[in-house]
């Protein structure tokens, strides 16, 4: 019985992950930081940092917000939403805007 060969992601392939490690390298460069500085400055492995800007992997929230104030960004949230404009929704979601 022979297995059958995983499946695997061709290098081509778009999508949030390439974009987002895309976006972490290209960050990552304009800095003048080494994949390994990266790494120590967000306390995580190197591996995670490679195959993050590879966009092979679903980072975690605790690795994305590591990798993030590593490279002094943060995440933000929008300021204001509603669930009810996306039509068709049968749960109305409503939250409220934020004094700045």
């Amino acid at each position: 019985m022979t297995r059958p060969k995983p499946r695997r992601r061709s290098r081509d392939e778009t999508g949030p992950l390439n974009s987002f490690g895309t976006y972490i390298a290209d960050r990552r460069r304009t800095l003048g930081l080494t994949q390994l500085d990266l790494a120590d400055l967000a306390d995580v492995g190197v591996s995670s940092v490679r195959t993050l800007e590879a966009g092979q992997m679903t980072p975690t929230l605790a690795i994305t917000l590591r990798i993030l104030d590593a490279l002094g960004l943060a995440l933000v949230s929008m300021p204001y939403a509603d669930a009810s404009i996306l039509g068709n929704s049968t749960v109305e979601l409503r939250t409220t805007k934020v004094d700045q």
